[in-house]
């Protein structure tokens, strides 16, 4: 089959476009209230312009917008002898200037509280929800980058309790863990929830060295589809930890086998190694480079069993002076659609930089580049975004 040649694209707009935004160089200290029972509030507001030259995130008939957001958002604290207690809610609303698409609300919350019973016990528990429009950069797994590339609404609620065992500061911890997450979309074939429990323990065999084992078993169900066999499985992940901390290096690595059992039996069971690892350097105390990589599995769309995805990424973390700092990421991403013949690569790429030319002001200004390429369409998806982001206490 022949290659077929990719557009132009109009570089010349939009290099002018990024100058224009490194000329305007002007996200915030937020000013934190004083609440009775010791309570603390924090108020802060963010408004993004961007431009998207892929709004709706197609591999052809692509259309370029403007795109506007404002999002305040407040977080709710309190910090106790025995108790702590800290909450976020974010909401964004966006605005497509020529109307490629409609107005959007997205919103984001995050709970988290800690109870420490004497001096071994500490129970916590956190929930989480989010509801987007569109999600470029996915849900990371771990530190792992995701194979899928969300175009449309999705929502994750979430919530966790776990029992922490151990003195602060021993050399032995342990940690018990039960939760749940759902994934909904649009599109109600791929909802899906997600029951699991996990123990895990780690020890620290001097002040350089850690060692551990970790257990999670989920139990993972669909909503049921007649056009679509059963995708219901439970799975049992087993991993060995190992960390270590040097003055300027630290390396987290684990390894072990994931055993994937699906409730249909004409899906073909899977146990296979998983494993990651994360290192990271600091040769200035203002200065960090981290590298991850691993093997894990994915939940799928459509009739696939699973995605068996390998990961790789890359980010430079740098702070120029107190009100510069900048970050680059660069991580790509290969998903086997396993009981099809899909095969997916995925290539993110951002930089920003961020300045705080005054104590109650601060400001974001980057760009993001994906590239991505299937099996199951000649036609790759590409994107890029631009964007300028002031930030400031309500």
């Amino acid at each position: 089959m022949a290659c077929l040649e990719k557009p132009k694209k109009n570089t010349v707009s939009r290099t002018y476009f990024f100058i224009l935004l490194a000329g305007m160089t002007p996200t915030a200290n937020a000013v934190t209230i004083d609440l009775p029972a010791n309570f603390e509030l924090v108020g802060s507001a963010e408004l993004e312009v961007q431009y998207n030259d892929n709004v709706s995130l197609t591999s052809q008939d692509r259309q370029d917008d403007w795109i506007t957001r404002i999002s305040p958002s407040l977080e709710v604290s309190r910090e106790g002898q025995l108790t702590n207690l800290s909450s976020s809610f974010t909401l964004t609303r966006g605005h497509y200037l020529n109307g490629t698409r409609p107005e959007f609300t997205d919103y984001a919350a995050d709970l988290g509280w800690q109870w420490r019973i004497g001096s071994l016990v500490e129970l916590r528990s956190t929930a989480s929800y989010t509801d987007v429009a569109q999600s470029v950069t996915g849900n990371l797994d771990g530190e792992l980058a995701p194979i899928l590339i969300e175009a449309e609404r999705t929502r994750s609620p979430s919530g966790e309790i776990a029992i922490a065992v151990g003195r602060q500061g021993a050399r032995l911890q342990g940690l018990l863990r039960h939760g749940i997450r759902k994934s909904e979309f649009d599109d109600a074939v791929r909802n899906s929830t997600a029951i699991y429990s996990g123990a895990s323990g780690t020890y620290e065999l001097n002040g350089i060295l850690l060692v551990g084992m970790e257990a999670v078993k989920t139990d993972l169900a669909y909503v049921e589809v007649p056009q679509i066999p059963s995708r219901d499985s439970d799975e049992i992940q087993l991993m060995a930890t190992t960390e270590v901390r040097l003055p300027k290096t630290s390396i987290r690595l684990r390894g072990g086998r994931l055993r994937k059992n699906f409730s249909l039996d004409t899906r073909e069971n899977f146990e296979g190694p998983r494993w990651d690892g994360r290192v990271s350097w600091s040769p200035k105390s203002y200065s960090t480079i981290s590298f991850s990589i691993g093997k894990n599995v994915q939940e799928s769309l459509g009739i696939a069993s699973f995605i068996d995805v390998k990961s790789s990424s890359v980010t430079w973390t740098h702070q120029w002076g107190e009100a510069l700092r900048s970050t680059f990421s660069h991580s790509e991403t290969q998903g086997e659609f396993v009981g099809t013949d899909r095969f997916d690569r995925v290539k993110r790429s951002s930089f920003s930089i961020g300045y705080r030319p005054i104590d109650w002001l601060s400001v974001r200004l980057g760009a993001s580049i994906l590239d991505s390429s299937t099996s199951i369409n000649v036609f790759g998806l590409e994107n890029q975004q631009y964007f300028l982001g002031l930030e400031a206490p309500l």
